[in-house]
């Protein structure tokens, strides 16, 4: 079993991005950075109706816009001698509340996560495991995101913390 595998997973990034009305036209990418090598196991994108739990009892609520669009994630392999190119991870068609979530089973260990899609805003969370396990969290210490059934009547979602064992991943 590799080393990417083997540890639990964590939160690595969450976040909100801003596009410019001609930025989110022409589809200019996004890059994330990490401080030190990540293996990204899993990209969620937060709708509208969704939020997460922060640690410290604040949320982070979902402002994805549109709510249909065609999105790719890259990195870069930073074990290769040429880790200035990208590696593809996967494309997701994410759609709000149907596709919202990319797994990526893959041995790359990366300092960037890039995202090429047009949209206007983007909330990403980003989950796996760091080379150096003891590191501390690299952004915010978020509660993993949970769905707890159907809508609401107002249109949203609930979600509680649920911390994946080390020995289910």
């Amino acid at each position: 079993m590799s080393q990417a595998k083997e540890f639990g997973w964590r939160l690595l990034a969450a976040e909100t991005i801003f596009h410019s009305y001609d930025s989110s036209q022409y589809g200019v990418p996004s890059v994330i950075k990490f401080d030190e090598p990540v293996n990204i196991r899993e990209i969620n994108i937060l709708s509208p109706s969704m939020y997460m739990r922060t640690s410290s009892g604040g949320f982070l609520i979902g402002g994805t816009d549109p709510i249909k669009f065609p999105v790719t994630f890259h990195c870069n392999n930073v074990d290769e001698n040429t880790a200035s190119a990208n590696v593809k991870l996967g494309e997701l068609n994410y759609e709000e509340d149907a596709s919202m979530t990319l797994r990526c089973d893959n041995e790359i260990w990366t300092n960037r996560l890039i995202v090429f899609a047009k949209y206007s805003t983007l909330t990403i969370v980003v989950y796996g495991t760091t080379k150096n396990y003891n590191a501390k969290e690299h952004l915010k210490n978020f509660s993993p995101i949970q769905r707890m059934g159907a809508k609401y009547a107002d249109g949203t979602y609930a979600f509680v913390p649920n911390y994946p064992s080390e020995s289910k991943l």
